[in-house]
C-alpha cells in the first residue's frame, strides 16, 4: 500500500512539472478543445503557474496525510481519503481555473 501511496503522489507532481506552455495545446483538457479565438481569451501561462503550484501541492499532501492515515488509522479511512482527497481538490481547481478567462484583453483575476 504504500507503494501505491507513493506512486500516486508522484504522479500528481510529475502531472504538475510536465505541462508546459507549448504542449498545454495538446494535453490540457478543455483547453485543447478550444478555438484559437476562445484560447486568446484565456491566460494560459498564469493558469499554468495554478496548475502546476496546485499539482505540487496535491502530491506531496496526499503522501504525507495518506502515510499518516495509513500508520495511525484503519485501511478504512485511507481509501476514503485516498479517493475522495483529489476529487475535493480537483474541484476547486475548477472553480479558480474560471478566473483566467480574459475579458476586453485583461485577466479577471
Amino acid at each position: 500500500m504504500i507503494y501505491v501511496i507513493i506512486g500516486t503522489g508522484l504522479f500528481f507532481v510529475f502531472i504538475g512539472l510536465i505541462l508546459t506552455e507549448s504542449n498545454a495545446r495538446y494535453l490540457l483538457a478543455g483547453y485543447n478543445t478550444m478555438s484559437e479565438e476562445e484560447r486568446s481569451k484565456f491566460d494560459i501561462r498564469s493558469y499554468l503557474v495554478l496548475f502546476r503550484k496546485f499539482h505540487l501541492f496535491l502530491g506531496i499532501s496526499f503522501i504525507v496525510f495518506s502515510l499518516l492515515i495509513f500508520y495511525k488509522s484503519t485501511e478504512m479511512y485511507l481509501v476514503l481519503f485516498m479517493a475522495g482527497y483529489p476529487v475535493l481538490l480537483y474541484v476547486y481547481l475548477l472553480i479558480k481555473g474560471n478566473s483566467f478567462k480574459k475579458r476586453g484583453g485583461q485577466s479577471e483575476s
